[in-house]
């Protein structure tokens, strides 16, 4: 009897443990061997990497100020500037496009920063001039050229107070080729600062509204924007000019991060032989990045609300055992009553937790 009462003991206290949200362990940002780790708040990253899932043969075009040719961290696919008449130009002298570029797919090469999908391809698109600059017409022209470069995925980090009919042609004809549009929902400039923001206020567009490091809706107003999805966008690691890593804060640099991991869910699902569309990785984005904050699909939150109950059942258990064992029963462990107990809640925790990896896929 005494040797049921420790195993019944050692099974309560394995469970707690192994309930413990992933949330406490995990790390910020991380040194290993010279090269650093984005932010990865959720553990949802690593749990890809583990499956050697880094957005290989993913395609994504970066509208933005160029790209730094002679970083080390940075590879691309192809290059073209819509700044000027020297399409060939398309190097980067303003900087943002070197860390939108980085913080999506800086590569595992011993040193810098690794980006969220480090193997993916790279397109970049230079549409923005040197001081930032940014027009409608080079941003068509930009989506169509990435359209006939068959990308899978097309980051636009910038933002327009208005909206302008070509521009949603141009979004139209990519999402018609089954390319997945992500684009910055607009920083939040005052208080009450909820404007829509072009071409993420487009509905088949996804919109990036920004976490801070806690994991929490960095402002309200973004609620307000009632954006698609939300990602960590405060002190980003960034590659920049002269190999430099630089921490930087804003909606454009969630949105890079958003389209990166947008990239390791649509190679995800192809490995795993599932629906890859516009639909199928927003929902699993939302699942996997909006945990625990407001405006995340509902059965984000079936996890924590199995956590908080499994806690208080196996802390109601041992209050009941110890209460009977001492005065209610003959000093007897109530056995059979503590090991349905725990039968019951071992089965509530697998449907559930499958549940909600059935739904989030």
């Amino acid at each position: 009897m005494k040797n049921t009462a420790k195993i019944c003991f050692i099974v309560l206290f394995t469970i707690i443990i192994f309930q413990t949200p992933l949330s406490v362990f995990a790390s910020k940002i991380v040194q290993s061997d010279r090269e650093v780790n984005q932010s990865d708040e959720a553990g949802s990253i690593d749990s890809y990497y583990k499956e050697n899932v880094t957005g290989k043969n993913i395609k994504i075009a970066i509208l933005d100020t160029g790209i730094d040719k002679s970083n080390r961290d940075l590879t691309f696919k192809k290059g073209i500037n819509f700044t000027t008449s020297n399409a060939a130009d398309f190097s980067d002298k303003n900087g943002h496009g070197t860390k939108i570029a980085g913080i999506i797919g800086a590569r595992k090469n011993g040193e810098g920063l690794i980006g969220i999908a480090p193997n993916s391809e790279l397109y970049i698109a230079k549409v923005a001039n040197d001081s930032g600059k940014v027009g409608f017409d080079d941003v068509v022209k930009a989506l169509n050229w990435a359209i006939d470069q068959k990308v899978d995925i097309i980051n636009i980090s910038l933002e327009f107070g208005k909206g302008n009919s070509e521009l949603k042609q141009a979004i139209n004809n990519a999402i018609e080729n089954n390319i997945i549009v992500i684009a910055s929902s607009g920083n939040i400039r005052a208080e009450g600062d909820a404007f829509k923001a072009y071409p993420g206020a487009y509905p088949n567009v996804i919109s990036v509204g920004m976490l801070n490091l806690q994991g929490q809706i960095y402002a309200d107003e973004f609620k307000e924007k009632k954006v698609d999805v939300y990602a960590p966008g405060e002190d980003l690691t960034s590659t920049y000019f002269d190999n430099k890593l630089t921490l930087d804060t804003g909606v454009s640099y969630a949105t890079a991060y958003a389209s990166g991991f947008a990239a390791l869910v649509m190679e995800g699902k192809q490995k795993a032989g599932e629906k890859v569309s516009h639909d199928t990785v927003l929902k699993t984005m939302k699942a996997d990045l909006n945990q625990g904050i407001d405006g995340a699909t509902w059965y984000v939150y079936i996890g924590l609300i199995l956590n908080i109950a499994t806690v208080c059942a196996f802390v109601c258990l041992a209050i009941y055992s110890l209460i009977s064992y001492q005065k209610s029963l003959p000093k007897k462990w109530p056995t059979k009553i503590l090991l349905t107990a725990l039968i019951i809640i071992v089965i509530v925790n697998i449907v559930g937790r499958a549940f909600v990896y059935f739904m989030s896929t």
